[in-house]
């Protein structure tokens, strides 16, 4: 091989061992970072799902709303200056800094909501019974049946003998059909009792935990 010819190769050769180089360099880079990033979204979305948190009903069930108002520097110290982005499907409900990058971590979740419902139900036999359960219920009781008591499931939860007027909270088991019974003077008819509760609904969906450096 003549001296241009063998120039030539070896300039090829440092040429090519360098772009390898510098790839294998970036590579490593981004290696040494994706652990921390994946650490620390997994960690986050844990965090997100449990029992013991504010916003969750119970394991993995999460309250939407309450999701929504989570101070991620205050409550997850985990976090760190990472930029965090948190979805509901296709719903960004929590955002810190720009997070276009990084380590996603998905999770199915039920997401939980409790809508108000308003009803004023028909009452056979003084009584009515809820199509759905619910933690609480409040009661507006007109005057006109002269209502002296109320129960829940067979259980006095309100009870006076000048008779019940007005609006009325009262705690119920969210783990059983509620029937409501009223005692009054005379039938109590469709509207003299305004039922207001929120029954809790769940559906499913994706909690995507993205964390970028």
């Amino acid at each position: 091989m003549n001296l241009p010819a063998l120039a030539v190769a070896l300039l090829v050769l440092v040429s090519t061992l360098g772009v390898a180089l510098t790839l294998a360099d970036g590579a490593f880079a981004g290696t040494d970072r994706q652990p921390e990033e994946r650490r620390v979204a997994v960690a986050l979305a844990e965090r997100l799902v449990a029992a013991d948190a504010a916003h969750t009903a119970r394991g993995n069930v999460v309250n939407a709303s309450a999701l929504g108002a989570v101070d991620i520097d205050g409550r997850f110290p985990v976090v760190g200056d990472h930029e965090v982005r948190v979805r509901l499907d296709d719903r960004t409900v929590l955002r810190r800094g720009d997070a276009t990058g990084g380590v996603t971590v998905r999770r199915v979740v039920l997401v939980r909501r409790e809508p108000r419902v308003e009803r004023t139900p028909p009452l056979a036999d003084n009584a009515t019974t809820l199509p759905r359960r619910t933690a609480s219920v409040t009661l507006d009781i007109a005057a006109g049946p002269n209502v002296t008591t109320v129960r829940a499931n067979d259980r006095v939860v309100l009870h006076d003998p000048g008779g019940l007027a007005g609006a009325y909270t009262v705690r119920t088991s969210r783990f059983e059909t509620l029937r409501l019974a009223f005692a009054a003077d005379r039938p109590v008819e469709q509207g003299d009792v305004a039922v207001t509760y929120r029954p809790a609904r769940t559906t499913k969906a994706t909690l995507a935990v993205t964390v970028d450096a």
